[in-house]
């Protein structure tokens, strides 16, 4: 039996009431097919979403304000969307005022970090144009997820997003073999972080600095207070580990670009649907399977005979994962 999505409906947080879009082609310089616009074009970058508005800050003086949307202006895509701009989207604003403004179009993303919508034909972008995914999970309280980890690399490699993993809270640690040790091995970017003693802090800043980075986990794993330790202020609020579901509750309510920065909160998720990925393409984004001999032969790593990965330590993680894509799940 395959794996079912298991979001809930206070995951999808963005506005629903978007358009349904075509998508887009560059053909020439400042203008697009389907009302892009070329990324020299903006002058803002969206820093919140609202139902029906979004906030941004504007390149000339890092004024935060609010706009709504030229529908006319907005570009046409093949999905619906939960809203017609995502955080990190690079935008045209007209100001009306020193406090609020008017979209009169969107630029072309270099990438997104997407999710599809639970029983919903939209998609839910997180993020657009980022340079490094965070994704943070605890080494305890919640326990380290193998599972989500795999699911944002996958997603991550697909749109060429730099990845580093994040272990928090190891001044909880009681020692023994690590479960991310395996991530470590593989050559992943692994940084092991403590904000009550320092630990890791500075090799993390070292990876990310002057980089557009968002930071995405379960909720409870310190997504918000690492954010916090990072930038030396408050930047959100935090909230504890539920006890009954070993799962945290929820305090941050969308993804948000926090002031001043090139830092990315988002909200913690309970899991990470993938859309967009190729089942025959899956076994590309596990590197432990490369030089494998099956691989060669072109094993698809599912139930054929003398397939080598079946000992390996993720093939439990990518059969389910490629059960439920070749299911049409996520």
């Amino acid at each position: 039996m395959t794996p079912k999505f298991k979001g809930g409906d206070d995951d999808w947080l963005d506005d629903e009431d978007a358009s349904t879009r075509k998508k887009n082609v560059v053909t020439k310089k400042g203008k697009a097919k389907g009302g892009f616009l070329g990324s020299e074009v903006g002058n803002a970058i969206v820093a919140e979403i609202f139902p029906n508005q979004c906030a941004v800050i504007l390149d000339e003086n890092n004024l935060r304000m609010a706009c709504t949307y030229r529908k006319a202006k907005l570009p046409q895509v093949e999905q619906k969307d939960r809203a017609p701009v995502a955080v990190g989207d690079r935008v045209l604003v007209e100001k009306i005022s020193n406090t609020d403004g008017v979209i009169d179009g969107v630029c072309t993303r270099r990438n997104e970090l997407v999710r599809p919508s639970p029983e919903r034909a939209t998609r839910h972008v997180l993020v657009a144009n980022v340079d490094v995914l965070a994704i943070v999970t605890a080494c305890v309280e919640p326990a380290f997820s193998p599972g989500l980890v795999d699911r944002f690399l996958i997603a991550a490699l697909a749109q060429k997003i730099d990845t580093v993993i994040c272990v928090t809270k190891m001044d909880l640690w009681a020692g023994g073999e690590k479960p991310w040790q395996l991530y470590i091995d593989l050559g992943f970017e692994v940084v092991e972080l403590s904000i009550v003693n320092g630990l890791g802090m500075d090799r993390l800043n070292g990876l990310i600095k002057e980089r557009l980075t968002t930071f995405c986990g379960h909720s409870g794993v310190g997504k918000t207070s690492l954010l916090n330790k990072l930038l030396g202020r408050e930047v959100g609020r935090t909230g504890d580990v539920s006890q009954s579901t070993g799962k945290g509750q929820h305090t941050t309510t969308g993804a948000y670009l926090i002031a001043d920065s090139k830092r990315i909160d988002t909200p913690g998720i309970r899991a990470f649907g993938l859309t967009g990925i190729d089942p025959d393409e899956l076994k590309e984004a596990f590197p432990e399977f490369q030089n494998l001999d099956c691989q060669k032969r072109g094993c698809f790593h599912r139930q054929e005979e003398n397939c080598d990965a079946r000992d390996l330590p993720r093939y439990a993680g990518y059969r389910r994962i490629l059960e439920s894509l070749l299911a049409g799940e996520n």
